[in-house]
């Protein structure tokens, strides 16, 4: 698989951390960040350098930076991933590790993600607060739904939780296989099904919990579908968006009849937690 490399230098690290919820929307799947320094990756086959030029160039009339790309040659990402990547501790319980790193017999919740290309192994933020919302929550025998399933690391700690079942799904299908591989590493093949494709995969179930770690423009298209698919009483937990944009989504929600229960915030990024009244 051949990528792409694009290299900002932003005027501050805020700046840094909107490229990378802007850049997403536009295929970049891959990021490398340290304070206003932001790498960028995309794969080649996705790659439309006219468009994705005249994106960035209308971001500077908004947002101070550089930037350039190139492109690298083909890597051992999982070699890559072994240099770089850290276990992760949600709270006291929780430990998300790769398979070289070793396991911690104190933790309750002990998840292993293999850190390959897809989005979602706990050091973001949003996948950290949607980690720690699942573990404030009474899971057992709850129906789940996990939608932009990434990883798969919120369904299987849903389903690690007690979830009776959890139907997980992505529309990349690189993302889904390795959601499936984790799925089986971590033994909750029984109680978590993932699928490729759309979010409309989940209409017509319903559910007890949805789990949408995604963005916000994803988010306010399908709060009719989540909306549909919920119980009445049902929680509905999304993240994938800076504070700003809650006020957007709460809105848009509120014609639904969900109401905002809590919210957790980690360096602009936000968590919210709503419930179909």
């Amino acid at each position: 698989m051949e990528y792409l490399e694009y290299n900002f230098t932003t005027s501050d690290e805020q700046t840094a951390e909107i490229l990378i919820a802007l850049l997403a929307d536009k295929g970049f799947d891959t990021f490398d960040h340290n304070d206003v320094q932001l790498s960028a990756y995309i794969r080649k086959e996705d790659h439309l350098e006219s468009a994705i030029a005249h994106f960035l160039n209308d971001l500077q009339d908004r947002f101070v930076f550089t930037w350039s790309f190139q492109a690298i040659a083909p890597k051992n990402w999982n070699e890559e991933w072994e240099k770089n990547f850290e276990p992760i501790r949600v709270g006291k319980d929780c430990l998300i590790r790769a398979p070289f790193h070793e396991a911690d017999p104190d933790v309750t919740y002990d998840i292993i993600i293999e850190p390959r290309m897809s989005f979602g192994t706990g050091h973001h933020e949003t996948t950290f607060l949607m980690s720690q919302e699942i573990l404030g929550l009474q899971m057992k025998g709850k129906r789940v739904a996990d939608a932009g399933t990434g990883t798969g690391i919120l369904a299987i700690l849903a389903a690690k939780k007690g979830a009776a079942d959890v139907f997980a799904v992505d529309n990349e299908e690189w993302a889904w296989r390795n959601a499936i591989d984790n799925i089986a590493i971590n033994g909750v093949i029984d109680s978590v099904h993932a699928e490729l494709g759309g979010l409309d995969l989940m209409e017509g179930k319903t559910f007890d919990i949805i789990l949408a770690n995604i963005n916000k423009h994803i988010i306010l298209e399908h709060i009719q579908l989540f909306f549909r698919c919920l119980q009445p009483g049902g929680l509905l937990i999304v993240s994938g968006m800076f504070i700003r944009d809650l006020q957007d989504v709460e809105k848009e929600a509120a014609r639904y009849f969900f109401q905002l229960i809590s919210t957790q915030v980690r360096n602009d990024w936000v968590c919210a937690v709503f419930q179909n009244v």
